[in-house]
């Protein structure tokens, strides 16, 4: 007879191989490359540690590992934000092809109905809370659904319906402003190099 652990530890290797690209591209997109790999080994420790907690009426596997991801997330939301800023600065430049700059980023501005740059988008999500840039990368990169994302952040689906609400408000206001701004930055251009 075979020890449960054992089977446990045949279970994570399952659902390592299932799960562990869609896990660390998540990481990558909200924290880089660099702490993407770290925080992804971290994830699934953790899922071997506690998976004697998984509740799969909660969810699914996945759903659970990004979960873990996100609460591990949120301990580097600063190294974050510095990655958005730096990016927002990167798109600022007149090398929009650089390769600094997630494409993901891009189906964002997309989903948003965005018309402004890329630049007021960044610096938008940069200044959002940890919860709303982690409710947004779910939906936008991950694709996670409402219900989904509820599990992942432990909240009701209702308040990710009305956060994403208050974050595409957010959002187009940046934008809205940017779009502002841009005529007399185009003027001032244009007197100094004219």
């Amino acid at each position: 007879m075979s020890d449960p652990t054992d089977a446990a530890v045949a279970d994570l290797a399952v659902l390592y191989e299932d799960h562990v690209d869609a896990i660390h591209a998540y990481v990558a997109r909200r924290l880089g490359r660099e702490l993407a790999s770290e925080v992804t080994a971290e994830t699934f420790r953790l899922a071997l540690d506690r998976v004697d907690q998984f509740d799969p009426d909660r969810g699914s596997p996945r759903m659970w590992l990004f979960g873990i991801a996100t609460n591990l997330i949120r301990r580097h939301w600063r190294t974050e934000q510095r990655r958005l800023r730096a990016m927002a600065r990167a798109a600022n430049s007149e090398d929009r092809e650089d390769p600094a700059i997630d494409p993901g980023l891009e189906r964002v501005v997309e989903q948003l109905d965005a018309d402004a740059e890329l630049r007021a988008v960044l610096e938008a999500v940069a200044d959002l809370e940890e919860n709303d840039r982690a409710l947004l990368v779910l939906l936008a990169w991950e694709e996670c659904s409402h219900e989904e994302i509820a599990r992942v952040l432990d909240i009701p689906t209702g308040t990710v319906r009305s956060r994403l609400h208050w974050i595409r408000r957010e959002l187009r206001s940046a934008m809205s402003s940017a779009a502002a701004e841009r005529p007399s930055q185009l003027q001032e251009e244009g007197t100094t190099h004219g």
